[in-house]
């Protein structure tokens, strides 16, 4: 069986700006996760930043890619135009794509979802997190002993969080000022799937909690493409050929 081509893409962490965070993780989040990753036999991880060339995300990265890990918060904006297309184009034509902790905010998640993609309610005082699991069933639970997953300190995001209606709620956490928020849902764009899921702070190790290894885990294996035919979204759509009138009539 071959292996889940994983990419795991962060924007990086600033040591003058966020030295808490380079502290938690002095190889950066990307790092941190692909360590986790890379322990799976069936799961073959490479790790690239914003900083790179291409920001990371050349075509070639991305065509050897079957499942991108996206990790930002702070430096959306510096993402080109040209990167975040070739990440929407990957993900229409199957490339599955993981939005970690406040990464809905980012150019390709907006492109897909609406630029109402972020917002909400917020609140950074490292105050517990309780992540409840709202959907048994799905594949992302497998392994999981508990109904929930307790983060001893998180970052607040609550609802109304501007999200686009996900097609399923996975997770619902709850936080100890009382919010709430849907914080691991899925959409299905084109031919690709997006697992978003906001647990990950990252001035806590968050990231270092086995639970939430798991899900990340099985959410890699979840997001894995689906190979069916069906056209490709790539190319001009005005090459396309118009299929012959269908004739009722049966003449």
């Amino acid at each position: 069986m071959s292996k889940i081509r994983v990419t795991v893409w962060s924007e990086g962490l600033d040591p003058k700006l966020e030295p808490k965070a380079v502290a938690c993780y002095p190889d950066d989040i990307n790092a941190c996760i692909g360590g986790f990753l890379s322990r799976h036999d069936d799961l073959q991880v490479t790790l690239h930043t914003l900083s790179e060339p291409e920001n990371g995300l050349s075509q070639e990265i991305l065509d050897n890619t079957d499942v991108l890990i996206w990790w930002s918060h702070l430096y959306n904006d510096q993402l080109s135009d040209e990167a975040s297309n070739r990440v929407v184009e990957a993900v229409l034509n199957g490339m599955g794509l993981m939005l970690l902790h406040s990464s809905m905010g980012c150019k390709p998640a907006r492109a897909m979802l609406g630029r109402n993609s972020n917002g909400g309610k917020y609140r950074e005082i490292g105050e517990r997190e309780r992540v409840w699991v709202v959907n048994r069933s799905h594949p992302i639970m497998e392994g999981l002993e508990k109904e929930y997953i307790d983060v001893p300190q998180s970052e607040m995001y609550g609802e109304p969080y501007g999200m686009a209606t996900p097609d399923d709620i996975l997770f619902i956490s709850w936080f100890e000022g009382g919010e709430v928020l849907r914080s691991g849902v899925t959409w299905h764009k084109g031919a690709g799937k997006i697992f978003f899921f906001t647990s990950g702070h990252e001035e806590f190790p968050t990231y270092h909690l086995p639970e939430i290894q798991k899900v990340i885990t099985n959410g890699t294996r979840w997001l894995k493409p689906t190979h069916t035919p069906g056209l490709s979204f790539r190319g001009n759509l005005d090459k396309v050929t118009p299929l012959s009138p269908i004739n009722l009539e049966g003449k």
